[in-house]
Formats: C-alpha cells, sequence, structure tokens
C-alpha cells in the first residue's frame, strides 16, 4: 500500500503515484466521508481532487510548520501503521507514503530525494514542468515520472549496484575491451559527421551494468552519479527481466538449408555457440561444463527411462529420429528441447517460414502448440532441467565441413545472420515484454512501462564543473535486448545554460525572500550581477526567432522598467527580515516565468531524430554487430556473473558475501546474487533469504554510518557482518583522520544520486587537506555466525588487496589493521 505524492502551497497535485491498495483504501474512505456517491466508479483509480480533500488538513500544518515555525516535521507515523515522509522542495511539499511496513522510513527518505534527483536530470531548474509541461500532455508527464520512479525502485530492490549507488563495470578481456572502445570512437566520429559537432561521450550498457566509456579529449568528466541516472533512465525506456537461466531456453531454427540463422526472444534466450561438445547446466543444477561421456549416460539414462516406464516424454511431439540425430543420421545424445519448456519471461514466437520437410514442420507444430498451452496457465513457472537443441549440435558438426569449402568466407555469412537476428530481436522485444507485464507488475517484481522503440531521444542535464544543469541530448540505441549504445551530445546555446541557471535562481531567491543565501551585502552589486548575466543572454538571442525573439523583448522591457530597478535596489538595502512588496514581486515573478520560457523552449522543446542521427545509430549499432556480435552470449552472461575472483569461498572460508566499493571512482566489485534454484521464490529459496539478509544489514549500517560509525559488527542469527571504512592517498596508502567525523543532520544520505556523502565526510575528517588527494574505501562483508572479529580483521585486510589486484590499480602496502 505506497503512495507518492508532490503538492504545492495551495495543495494542488502536481504528481501522484498510487499502488491499487492505496488507491482501492482512499476511495473507501471516500466513500464513507460522502466525496463518492457512484458505486461503479473504478476504486483502483484514484481521483487528485479526493486525494487532495483528503489530505488538506494534513499538508496545510506542515506548510505552517515550514514557514512559521521553521521545524517542519520529516516523517508521521499514524495509529493505523501508516508512515508519512515529507520534503519540502523549493515551492513543493513530496509526501511519501506507505501502509503495509514494505518501506522503511529511510527507503521513503530516500525515494523522495531521489525523486528530486531525477526532476534535475530531466527537466534541470525548471522544477515547474513536473504538473504544467510546455509540450506535453500531464498524463503522459506523469506516466513518465511514474515509470521512472518505479524503475528505480525496482532497482533499488535488486541491484547491489543501487543499493550502495555505485557504477558496476563488466571486467572483460583486453581484445572486447578494446573493440568497445573503438566502436564507441566510431560511434562519435559518425555522429560528428552527422551534424552533431560537439558529441562528447559514448556509453555501451549490458542491463545495470556499464560495458564501456569513450569521451572526447576535451569534454567535461562524466560524473559517477549522471551515469547511475543514465542507467537508471535506460532501464526505464528499454526495460528487461531476464534471468542467467533463460540463456537455455533455446527457439527453433531452420537447419535444413543455407547458413544456420537463430533467433533470439530476449537477451537471455540466445543459443550457445558450441566450440566442443560441453554440457551446459541450467541454473538449478550448477553452470557447469562436463565431458563427453557423462553427457551420453545422462541423456541415453533418460531415453532408456521413458522407454521402459512407457511415460509421455515432454517431447512426444518430436519424432526420436529428430531428437537424437544429427543432419547426418548420427546419433548424438543431445534432445532437441528440454523438458518443461516454460520461459517466464519471453513467448514462444510464430515460426518463420522454412523450407523443411512435412514431417518435421508437423512435429514443430506439436511442440509450438504445447508451449502455448504451458505457456497460457497464469503464474506456472517450470523449472528447467539440462537442454540441448538439434541445431546446436548440427552447428557443431557442420563446422569443419563449412571451414573446408567455405574457408574465411563464413565470417561474413555469420555477420550477416547475426545482422538479421538484430532486427529481429528489435522487432519482437515490444512484444516479448508486453507478454508478461501484468503478471510481472502482479508479483511486484519491476513496473509497468510503455511500449518501448529501438531508437530514443532524451533531455537530459548533467552535472559539470561549469553548470549544474548542463543540457544535453541522449540518443539511445538497442543493438540487442539488454545491450544499450548510448551517445551524448551537447545542446546547441549550451554556454548560455549557466547564466540561466544563475538567473533563475538568483530571482528565485529574491521572491523567496532569501537574501542571505544570496552572499551579498551591497544591494547595487547584486542589481548589477543580474544585469550583467541577463544583458548576455539577450545579445546571445538576438537573432532568434518566435516565440523566442518576442519573450526577450518583453524581458528586456519588464527589467529596464523604473519599478524594478529602484524596487530591487530598495528591498536588498533593507534588512534581511524586510518582506518584498507585492509590486516587486509580481514583476520578479514575471521575469522568472519568461526567463523559465527561454529555458523550456532553448533545451526541452521537442527534437525529432534526424534521418543522419538515426544512419549514425545504425551504423554504429552493424559495427558492433560485426566485432563482437559473437560475443553476446558472453556479455549477457558477464552482465549477471560478472564477479571474476570466483574461488573466494575457498580462500577466505567462513565469507559468505561481500561489497567492495572504491569512492575514488564509486565503482563497485561485488559476488553475484541472482542466480537463483527457482523461478519462484518460497519460503525455502535460500538464495532469496540471504539477499533479504544483505539488503537489511546494508541499510542498517549505513544509517549507522550516517551517525559517524565508520567501523561496524553485528551478528545477525546465523551470520556476522562487518563494515569497514578507510581513507587512502592517491598512491593507496592509508591515512588517518585528521579530526572525527560528528554526525551531521545536514549531511546527504550516504550515496551519490542524492548527494555525494563520501566527498562531505572526507571533507570533514580532512578539512586541511586538498579533497581530491584523498578518497575512502568501503568494504561490507557477511561470514558464518562462528568468525570472530580478529578473524574478520584479517579478512577485511587480505581481502582488500586481493581486490586492489583485481582491479588493476596501483597497489600499495594495505596497513589497515598493523602487519
Amino acid at each position: 500500500m505506497k503512495g507518492f505524492l508532490v503538492v504545492d502551497r495551495l495543495n494542488d497535485i502536481h504528481f501522484i503515484e498510487t499502488d491499487k491498495e492505496f488507491a482501492r483504501h482512499i476511495n473507501e474512505q471516500a466513500k464513507e466521508l460522502g466525496l463518492i456517491t457512484d458505486d461503479d466508479a473504478d476504486i483502483y483509480t484514484v481521483d487528485p481532487n479526493i486525494v487532495m480533500q483528503q489530505f488538506s488538513p494534513l499538508f496545510m500544518s506542515q506548510w505552517f510548520m515550514i514557514d512559521h515555525a521553521k521545524n517542519p516535521c520529516s516523517s508521521i507515523i499514524c495509529e493505523n501503521d501508516f508512515l508519512f515522509v515529507f520534503r519540502n522542495f523549493e515551492d513543493y511539499l513530496i509526501v511519501a507514503i506507505n501502509g503495509d511496513n514494505s518501506e522503511s522510513e529511510d527507503f521513503l527518505t530516500r525515494k523522495t530525494l531521489v525523486f528530486i534527483r531525477l526532476i534535475g536530470f530531466t527537466m534541470g531548474p525548471v522544477s515547474e514542468e513536473i504538473g504544467k509541461p510546455q509540450f506535453t500532455s500531464k498524463m503522459e508527464r506523469w506516466s513518465f515520472l511514474r515509470h521512472l520512479l518505479s524503475t528505480w525502485t525496482y532497482l533499488a530492490k535488486h541491484e547491489q549496484s543501487f543499493l550502495v549507488e555505485a557504477v558496476e563495470k563488466l571486467h572483460m578481456n583486453q581484445v572486447v575491451s578494446e573493440q568497445c572502445v573503438e566502436i564507441l570512437q566510431a560511434a562519435v566520429n559518425k555522429f560528428q559527421e552527422a551534424g552533431e559537432k560537439y558529441t562528447q561521450h559514448a556509453l555501451l550498457l549490458v542491463n545495470s551494468k556499464l560495458l564501456s566509456l569513450y569521451s572526447n579529449r576535451n569534454a567535461p568528466e562524466l560524473q559517477s552519479s549522471d551515469i547511475l541516472c543514465i542507467i537508471l533512465l535506460v532501464r526505464c525506456l528499454f526495460p528487461t527481466y531476464d534471468k542467467l537461466e533463460d540463456l537455455f531456453a533455446q527457439s527453433y531454427r531452420d537447419t535444413s538449408k543455407g547458413p544456420l540463422r537463430y533467433e533470439a526472444r530476449s537477451p537471455a534466450t540466445v543459443p550457445v555457440r558450441q566450440l566442443q561438445r560441453e554440457r551446459y547446466e541450467s541454473a538449478v543444477e550448477g553452470f557447469t561444463t562436463g565431458d563427453e561421456t557423462e553427457n551420453d549416460e545422462y541423456f541415453s539414462a533418460r531415453e532408456n527411462k521413458y522407454q521402459d516406464d512407457n511415460s509421455s516424454s515432454p517431447l512426444e511431439g518430436i519424432s526420436p529420429v529428430d531428437r537424437s540425430s544429427d543432419s547426418n543420421g548420427g546419433k548424438t545424445p543431445y534432445p532437441e528441447v528440454s523438458e518443461n519448456y516454460v520461459t517466464p519471461t519471453t513467448s514462444p514466437t510464430t515460426l518463420h517460414a522454412m523450407n523443411i520437410t512435412t514431417q518435421k514442420s508437423q512435429d514443430l507444430k506439436k511442440t509450438l502448440d504445447l508451449f502455448k498451452s504451458v505457456n497460457s496457465i497464469k503464474g506456472e513457472r517450470s523449472v528447467r532441467s539440462r537442454s540441448h537443441t538439434l541445431g546446436e549440435v548440427e552447428e557443431q558438426l557442420g563446422k569443419k565441413a563449412t571451414q573446408m569449402t567455405a574457408g574465411r568466407g563464413r565470417s561474413s555469412s555469420l555477420c550477416d545472420d547475426l545482422r538479421k537476428e538484430s532486427h529481429l530481436c528489435s522487432e519482437r522485444s515490444s512484444s516479448d515484454v508486453r507478454l508478461n507485464k501484468e503478471e510481472l507488475e502482479e508479483d511486484g517484481l519491476f513496473p509497468d512501462t510503455e511500449e518501448d522503440r529501438d531508437c530514443v531521444k532524451q533531455a537530459v542535464f548533467l552535472s559539470t564543473s561549469i553548470c549544474k544543469f548542463s543540457p544535453y541530448q541522449i540518443h539511445c540505441r538497442r543493438i540487442f535486448p539488454g545491450i544499450i549504445l548510448v551517445v551524448l551530445t551537447e545542446m546547441p546555446k549550451l554556454s548560455q545554460a549557466p547564466r540561466l541557471v544563475q538567473l533563475l535562481q538568483l530571482l528565485k531567491d529574491l521572491i523567496n525572500g532569501h537574501k542571505d543565501t544570496i552572499g551579498r551585502i551591497q544591494g547595487q552589486i547584486i542589481y548589477d550581477a543580474i544585469n550583467s548575466q541577463l544583458s548576455k543572454v539577450l545579445f546571445s538571442l538576438r537573432k532568434a526567432k518566435n516565440p523566442l525573439d518576442k519573450i526577450c523583448t518583453e524581458i528586456r522591457k519588464k527589467w529596464e522598467s523604473d519599478d524594478v530597478h529602484g524596487g530591487i535596489l530598495a528591498y536588498l538595502e533593507q534588512n534581511s527580515r524586510a518582506e518584498i512588496s507585492q509590486s516587486l514581486e509580481r514583476s520578479l515573478k514575471y521575469l522568472y516565468n519568461r526567463l523559465t520560457e527561454v529555458f523550456l523552449f532553448l533545451y526541452l522543446s521537442p527534437r525529432p531524430l534526424t534521418p543522419q542521427i538515426t544512419t549514425a545509430l545504425t551504423s554504429a549499432t552493424e559495427l558492433f554487430i560485426r566485432h563482437l556480435g559473437d560475443y553476446k552470449n558472453y556479455l549477457i552472461v558477464k552482465a549477471q556473473r560478472n564477479f571474476t575472483m570466483t574461488t573466494y569461498i575457498e580462500d577466505f572460508p567462513g565469507l559468505v558475501h561481500f561489497i567492495y566499493v572504491n569512492r575514488r571512482t564509486n565503482q563497485i566489485m561485488a559476488p553475484s546474487l541472482n542466480i537463483t534454484q527457482e523461478d519462484v521464490h518460497t519460503p525455502h529459496d535460500a538464495t532469496q533469504l540471504l539477499k533479504e539478509k544483505i539488503w537489511s544489514m546494508t541499510s542498517w549500517i549505513q544509517k549507522k554510518l550516517h551517525e559517524g560509525h565508520v567501523t561496524i559488527t553485528a551478528r545477525e542469527g546465523d551470520y556476522h557482518f562487518s563494515y569497514f571504512l578507510w581513507f587512502e592517498n592517491s598512491s593507496g596508502v592509508p591515512e588517518v583522520i585528521q579530526k572525527p567525523y560528528r554526525a551531521d543532520c545536514t549531511a546527504p544520505p550516504p550515496g551519490i544520486l542524492t548527494g555525494n556523502f563520501y566527498k562531505y565526510l572526507t571533507h570533514k575528517c580532512f578539512p586541511n587537506t586538498v579533497i581530491n588527494n584523498i578518497h575512502c574505501i568501503e568494504l561490507f562483508m557477511m561470514h558464518v555466525g562462528l568468525a570472530n572479529a580478529q578473524f574478520i580483521a584479517n579478512h577485511c585486510r587480505e581481502l582488500a588487496a586481493r581486490l586492489y589486484e583485481t582491479s588493476g590499480e596501483m597497489v600499495g602496502n594495505i596497513g589497515l589493521f598493523g602487519t
């Protein structure tokens, strides 16, 4: 039972998001109060006017405490266990509500702060776009914000990178890394040739992980918090629901004529290219490989079992010859499909026209009908056992013959097949997403999302050294489902953004009576500063056409009027408690609204994708397919099993899990937790229970860190949790804290999305040191309950040294706990 509201001082609703239970609760109370008389009304759809009437007393009391008492409530717990968390943002009051104890106060507080961050990322300083959008309808704006906020909620509850707010980069070999950088550099060059001269950054993302990043030589640094926002936006625009075990869900393909081609329904449902006759097991039995003898014994035993028991095999629609023979008629131990073949996140697709025999087409049709009948049962999710397809075996057995006849020509045909496959993936991904959308929403696994597209262009505002809201255009192109190309280009007139942002902030401070925040004493100096910035903006827009030309003329006329000039000087020379006159307030609001319109027309007006940009994106996509198409399966597996130090359980006895974060680069290293033994989370799902433990304890540790504790150990049930934070210089040598950190309620929560807490902490602990020379390291560990403190401390020192080596950075002597 969750709700999220944004209201102004008049209690008008500027944004609302509720789930079905909260909407039903509001409507039931409204009926009791006589606010709703229609019994046929949809109880799961809430009217913003009804919400305003029911919560007006609460909102008005909160505004009174903000304006007069200067001590507003941060949260309220009602008698019915409803939790309200408040956050004042400019002229808005943000309220996060939870009524089923599924979200804590700390989580709701972070949710409100992340919402503010996302507003700045997508709308810049123009927060009025929340409820009164200029170039789109209010419902479209609300729908976009709902998807964005619910996507963050999902990632914060499922991704370790968003749990600690750090970027997780895929650890690739040198060949793949170099190819990725070359592809991104080529994409930037193609954009510049297409007319986007100020293309600065390009990224490759695989689900929620960063594969590669390329920036121009003179480009401003791309902040880690902006990268997380980009990942969040891309996941919202191109949602994926896949798990590693879906990699073994194969689709049928034609193996009778021509080169082999395959179809992928999701980033995980792609066939595995077999260079040897390997055995791949599903996640139920472990991701391992075995030798050929074990495969023969395993599958022959299963075939004998079906024959002896006279039981119907799940593959009874396929003849034994087709399931156990290769293209040359030889026997192979691999069956065509797996038992109880159900893909929870995708649907069996319609077979394309194939020149195959009548018998095989009938067999495939029977099997496809079987799949549809099984998949039609709502909520049914079966476990897949070991599986191989006949096409894969034929591909492996026919490899030598193809190489003998075609030689190196096979590479070009493979690239053509992959290129065709990428278009097929793009065409079918939308239907795959829509298939299980309702089911995933009911389970709370992923938010409702719009119908996604292959190419998306969106205005975003990055935090750079020259401006807090630097306007950029983000171009996203789906290469394969889950693998996204992102290109960032500077907007025209970007040089005017710092001036406009400063002007809007100064005028807003004057309107709200915050003269002390301006930091000036003499009124004439303040006036000259505003006049200088405004003159530069108007001069740069002197050649603008309507409606900008008309708006600039009105701004210049109003600013040069006597009432504004004299009123501002008289007001600034008064003391800080003096109230602004109504006439001056109206004039300043008029200027603020007109400058807001200028900002909107310059940076938020719709700009459709041009054919040149679309061609550049397509060329970069084809380049990726040509050079890295064979690595697609590898990238998808790495996105879910990224950690390379797989022997940490043997090297560190008693260590169950850890999270290592380097706050100099804000990158995370941690073992994966998304490899489960069952598709459905049951009370006996050990991985899910472990995940819940880690999430709850990490949230508790972050709360203690905010209170000033940098070394924490605690026992919880059968586990011993520990947390260590230490500081290092640029050489990797630990530094002794100069001044103890004392808890500060004004500090942002631990993380980087809502404010860089770790830079704040470093500045407080090292007030006399250049902040860029000192950075902090975080290490969260989870041991079995029998581990003592000394044992854990030794593991911390050894594990930190090992992870330094893995990250490839300069390693100093780790002397955190002495020698």
